[in-house]
């Protein structure tokens, strides 16, 4: 009997002679129904051999044919549930899928065996997927679903992450290529087999044409001298050349009235020319392809067996477009040329003459992908998005920071593979061409022991800072799961009202950054993992802002931040603050991390016991360093001054030149007021009043602290004396002026401070940057642009800087 098909779940019912075939559920996931899929098209097919009629919710769509294709909005997703219920009316049916755990879920029931009934789930698989319903054991019905991904667009995101995957593959190999073959001659036997060429070529055909079209458009090309000898008024113009020609033809020269008149000489012609070492590069490119294809079709043919002539159509195809670009354009009239690519900055930057030379380079060597990065694409989403992750993040990496090594790309015998795998680890290490600090992005780092459970986040950036005494690592853990934020959940009402990452991958993300530490031996275990974000599929990134896993991340460094194609903004700023984050920055960011105790000593900025003491002469220096003292007139020292604890001797530019800098310092043991004629080892007759200050020990500054030109006596504090480089940061007089301070140098390294004013301020970037009444003050050209709490930056300096930042530079 025929099952009915009426009920809101039922989506499709297929009526044929001997099968009926019903598939139940939901048209939008459950946890998605507010997800927008207006604009999103779907494809359902249906092949029997024999006529069937069609229903879909509840509409009849077709009756009385074999096959019929459909475009209509999205019905299957994934991870949600179908159930199929298959009914035959003659013989045995049996249910079939390409994946077991489809398959096993169609069972049959009832004790006729003509009934099959059973609830699938198509998991994390997207696209087309086949549902075969076999009777008496061949192929009778197959429905084509196709299954779309609920936490991000089918059309758009899903399809640029297969598409950022591919190229950046693709480009790291013509990174890796690049520096493999730059120097050497290209020729024809760098080491493919046919198979391995026309397995590359086939894949990247299309966007090899494509590059070569791109050089026909906007060839590369020079301006040519030559020279011809010509009457004299069909001359335009003439060089040294022409002056020397007529020099030894002066029989063509005359003198009328003290001047010279030429009858004939040589002349200057300046014209473009194509035939340039990188256009005979690219037509040799073109043409050794050409070659390889005519071989690889020769040796095909050549094949015991039946030839398939959709390949040799193919190939013929690639030939005649190649031939054509190579004999109707101004490659005609190039001679083709294997130079060598390093010999110009055209084939490593121009449009299109980049792009040829990274595929050229592939044909060459050949290209195995191992692992499953391009068979994942289409099957599981969740780890296609984890390797987008790690793909996108050295991508906008390898955009801001100079590429040191890589481990991605490796060549095994004569090929290249893809070593990004799924449990496998693999690492990239940039520097950063401001500040010279390292930075280290890696994917599936080895599992890290620690006394409790072991850890292994997905992607770990890891930052070697200048002047840092420890390493600085943040975990951005790739996560293809969202909340959507219903009303009437948990979620909604005690986290956020926008959809965001899920709390128990929050508090994974609490679990790394808690749980991660190092055995340093004397205090055993130290933490290493300074933050940790989820990334989670999302587009709307404004709307995320006010989410409160957003603004965690301001307050505890833990949270997640919105990642895709269409969403790469708040990551890439994420990227650009850590990196840029001073180590004193770096630390702030985090709680109680590696290095506390000595970070915790506060200074006490009121104390000023470091006396900066000039010189009157050279020899002076000699003599203070060697009978370790320092004097100087007490009409110089005030009361208020008193006591001084450190002497730094300032050796100005005017007496020592390239030797000047504060260089040597040491502690006061003794101060005595005396008159000047008792000083004995430099004599003197006169009576004034000086202190003299023995000195325990004279010190050397590792760096010397470049000194100005001119020298006004000042006081400065130890800590200042040991971490200054030049005596303006000596005039510092709070912790919030000594981290702006050096937020700014770190940012472009030419920070100045401008110690003429009542209150300290900074120069940069044409701005002027003062603390005034509790605030920090943003001057433009004498006006008042910003300013900011001084409270507020003690509490959130990164956040403060960030827009400190945004306002000096725009």
């Amino acid at each position: 009997m025929d099952l009915l098909h009426t009920g809101s779940d039922e989506l499709i019912y297929i009526q044929t002679e001997k099968v009926n075939v019903t598939v139940k559920g939901q048209a939008t996931h459950p946890s998605f129904q507010n997800v927008e899929i207006s604009d999103e098209e779907s494809i359902l097919k249906v092949h029997s051999i024999d006529t069937f009629e069609m229903t879909v919710r509840g509409e009849t769509v077709i009756d009385g044919v074999n096959t019929y294709s459909l475009n209509l909005a999205p019905i299957f997703y994934e991870q949600q549930r179908y159930e199929i219920i298959i009914e035959a009316k003659d013989g045995s049916v049996e249910f079939w899928h390409d994946n077991i755990n489809i398959r096993n879920k169609v069972t049959k029931v009832g004790r006729n065996n003509q009934i099959l009934s059973g609830v699938i789930n198509f998991g994390n698989e997207i696209g087309l997927s086949d549902l075969i319903i076999k009777l008496d054991g061949y192929n009778y019905l197959r429905l084509v679903a196709e299954v779309f991904p609920t936490k991000i667009s089918y059309k758009e995101d899903y399809k640029n992450i297969i598409a950022d995957v591919t190229s950046e593959v693709y480009n790291l190999v013509f990174d890796f290529l690049k520096k493999t073959y730059l120097g050497y001659r290209q020729n024809d036997t760098i080491g493919n087999s046919p198979v391995e060429f026309f397995a590359v070529i086939n894949h990247i055909f299309s966007e090899f044409v494509k590059s070569a079209d791109m050089i026909l458009a906007q060839p590369h090309h020079i301006l040519e001298t030559t020279h011809q000898v010509l009457p004299s008024h069909k001359i335009k113009q003439i060089d040294s050349r022409a002056i020397k020609w007529i020099e030894k033809h002066p029989d063509q020269a005359t003198y009328i009235n003290g001047n010279v008149a030429v009858s004939r000489t040589m002349a200057v012609k300046k014209q473009v020319t194509y035939d340039t070492k990188e256009n005979r590069l690219t037509k040799y490119i073109l043409q050794s392809t050409v070659r390889k294809l005519h071989g690889f079709k020769n040796n095909y043919l050549k094949l015991l067996r039946v030839t398939d002539e959709e390949i040799i159509k193919k190939i013929d195809l690639m030939i005649s477009q190649l031939n054509r670009r190579l004999n109707s354009s101004f490659l005609a009239e190039v001679d083709p040329q294997p130079e060598t690519a390093s010999m110009s900055l055209v084939f490593s930057m121009a449009s299109g003459y980049r792009d040829l030379y990274k595929y050229y380079l592939m044909l060459l060597h050949g290209l195995t992908i191992t692992g499953d990065v391009f068979n994942i694409s289409i099957k599981d989403l969740a780890v296609l998005y984890e390797y987008w992750c790690f793909i996108k993040l050295n991508s906008l990496m390898k955009e801001r920071y100079q590429l040191l090594s890589q481990d991605i790309i490796k060549v095994q015998g004569n090929g290249l593979f893809v070593s990004l795998v799924k449990g496998s680890g693999s690492k990239v290490k940039y520097r950063d061409p401001k500040s010279g600090d390292i930075v280290t992005l890696s994917y599936n780092p080895k599992e890290i022991s620690v006394p409790t459970v072991s850890q292994k986040p997905d992607n770990v950036l890891r930052l070697e800072k200048k002047g840092a005494e420890n390493d600085y690592e943040y975990v951005f853990d790739a996560k293809y799961r969202i909340n959507p934020a219903l009303p009437g959940s948990d979620y909604y009402s005690s986290i956020s009202h926008e959809p965001g990452p899920e709390v128990s991958d929050i508090n994974t993300m609490h679990r790394y950054r808690d749980a991660i530490v190092y055995n340093n031996g004397a205090n055993p275990y130290e933490r290493t993992m300074f933050g940790a974000y989820v990334l989670f599929p999302y587009n709307n990134e404004n709307e995320y802002k006010n989410h409160r896993f957003y603004k965690s991340i301001e307050k505890v460094n833990i949270g997640g931040l919105p990642f895709l194609p269409s969403a790469t903004g708040l990551v890439e700023d994420m990227l650009d603050s850590l990196v840029a984050d001073s180590p004193e920055s770096a630390f702030e960011r985090a709680t109680l991390p590696i290095g506390i105790e000595k970070k915790l000593a506060k200074v006490d900025w009121s104390v000023r016991d470091v006396l900066i003491g000039d010189l009157r002469n050279k020899t002076q220096l000699d003599i203070c360093l060697k009978h370790r003292f320092y004097h100087i007139p007490a009409r110089r020292i005030k009361d208020a001054d008193l006591p001084i604890h450190y002497i730094a001797i300032y050796q100005s530019n005017n007496l020592f030149g390239k030797e000047s800098g504060i260089r040597y310092y040491g502690e006061v043991v003794k101060t005595q007021l005396v008159p000047r004629k008792d000083i004995n080892e430099i004599p003197s007759g006169k009576t004034d009043l000086y202190y003299r200050f023995e000195v325990k020990d004279w010190k050397q500054l590792p760096i010397p602290i470049k000194v100005k030109e001119s020298y006004k006596l000042f006081f400065t504090n130890l800590f200042l004396l040991e971490h200054s480089s030049e005596v303006p940061e000596l005039m510092i007089s709070s912790e919030e002026e000594f981290r702006l301070y050096h937020e700014l140098k770190r940012l472009a390294g030419d920070a100045q401070i401008n110690d003429e004013s009542v209150n300290l301020s900074f120069k940069y970037n044409g701005a002027l940057i003062a603390f005034e009444d509790g605030y920090i003050v943003i001057y433009s050209n004498e006006r008042i642009v910003d300013r900011y709490s001084i409270t507020d930056f003690s509490k959130y300096p990164n956040t403060v800087f960030g827009k400190i930042k945004s306002s000096i530079m725009n």
